[in-house]
């Protein structure tokens, strides 16, 4: 599946259904965001964004985001794969 690619909307889904508390998902995903080929290409500045819980107060991220200098790509707009 990650070498065929996968979106980031999948991984998130995946990893949230884990055995893993939120958290722990949300920082393996943000650590392993540098070890796959993202189309399209993001360039040289991206930064990634948290989508939090619709609860007041919540810390809990639900969905992620990548922000560029030509705009915003949801999580299932972004495509990752393994490099070859």
């Amino acid at each position: 599946m990650l070498v065929e690619g996968m979106s980031l909307a999948e991984l998130i889904e995946a990893m949230f259904s884990a055995p893993l508390t939120h958290r722990e998902a949300v920082r393996d995903i943000t650590d392993g965001l540098d070890d796959f080929v993202i189309s399209p290409d993001l360039g040289l500045m991206w930064h990634l964004k948290y989508i939090y819980a619709n609860e007041p107060g919540s810390l809990r991220v639900v969905d992620m985001e990548i922000a560029t200098p030509n705009g915003t790509l949801a999580s299932r707009d972004v495509w990752l794969r393994l490099p070859s």
